[in-house]
C-alpha cells in the first residue's frame, strides 16, 4: 500500500467476559504524513496516566497495516465461540465497514499485535515511567512506621494512617509498627501494582491503596 492509496482506518476493538477492555485506534492522511493515533485505553502510571498517542506511520508499518486489513476481510465469518472471552471488532475503511465478532485465528496480525508495533517506543516510554514511580514509592516507605487503624491485629478503621517512627522508640501497645528495609526493598517493589489507575500495594497477606504519601506520614486503604 503506497501512500496514495491510502485510506483512512477507524478500529475499536473490546475484549472480555466479566471485565470488558475496549481499545481505538484510527490511522489517517495528515500533510504527506501518514499518522495513527491510540485513543484508548488511558495507560497508568500511579496516578500519572499517558493519554492519546500519535505515531507516524512508515512504510514497514504500511505493510503491516494492509495484512491486518486483509486478515480482518478474510476471517469475517469464520470466528469460532469457544471461550467465555469474546472479541469484538469494528473497522471502517474506504466506506466500508467490518463487524466480526468470535475468537478468530489472527496469525499473529490482530489488535495487539498492530498496536505494540505501531507505538513500540511509547509503551518503550511508558515502562520507564512505570519504573521511575515504583522506585520512588519504594524509597518512600523505607523505615519504620506506627501503623493506625489496626488494634490488637484486629481492623478498626479501613483507612490506614502510618506516621513515621523509629526502632528505638517504644512501641505503643497493641498498634503495629511495619518496617521497610533496603533488603527487602526488591520483594516490597514486586509487589507493586501501578499501572491500573491507583497503587496498589502488598502488605504481608493484605492489599492496600496507597491514598497519599508525605515525608512522616502515608493514608494506605485496606482493600482485601
Amino acid at each position: 500500500m503506497e501512500f496514495d492509496a491510502f485510506s483512512d482506518i477507524e478500529i475499536q476493538f473490546r475484549t472480555g467476559d466479566e471485565r470488558i477492555e475496549f481499545y481505538s485506534m484510527d490511522i489517517f492522511k495528515s500533510g504527506e504524513k501518514i499518522q495513527a493515533i491510540k485513543k484508548r485505553p488511558f495507560y497508568y502510571y500511579g496516578s500519572g496516566t499517558d493519554s492519546t498517542w500519535i505515531t507516524e506511520i512508515r512504510k514497514s508499518d504500511l505493510k503491516l497495516i494492509t495484512e491486518f486489513i486483509n486478515k480482518a476481510k478474510s476471517i469475517k465469518d469464520t470466528c469460532s465461540f469457544n471461550s467465555s472471552s469474546i472479541d469484538y471488532y469494528n473497522i471502517k475503511t474506504n466506506g466500508n465497514e467490518l463487524k466480526i465478532v468470535g475468537n478468530c485465528e489472527w496469525n499473529g496480525i490482530d489488535y495487539d499485535s498492530l498496536v505494540n508495533k505501531l507505538f513500540k517506543h511509547k509503551f518503550v516510554e511508558l515502562k520507564k515511567k512505570r519504573e521511575i514511580v515504583a522506585d520512588s514509592l519504594v524509597k518512600s516507605f523505607n523505615g519504620a512506621w506506627d501503623v493506625f487503624g489496626w488494634e490488637n491485629g484486629v481492623l478498626k478503621n479501613r483507612n490506614l494512617v502510618l506516621t513515621k517512627t523509629t526502632e528505638n522508640e517504644p512501641k505503643i501497645d497493641g498498634i503495629y509498627r511495619w518496617t521497610f528495609d533496603k533488603e527487602k526493598s526488591s520483594e516490597f517493589r514486586h509487589n507493586l501494582d501501578i499501572d491500573e489507575g491507583s497503587t496498589l500495594i502488598e502488605i504481608g497477606a493484605s492489599t492496600y491503596k496507597v491514598l497519599n504519601i508525605e515525608n512522616d506520614r502515608i493514608e494506605l486503604k485496606y482493600l482485601w
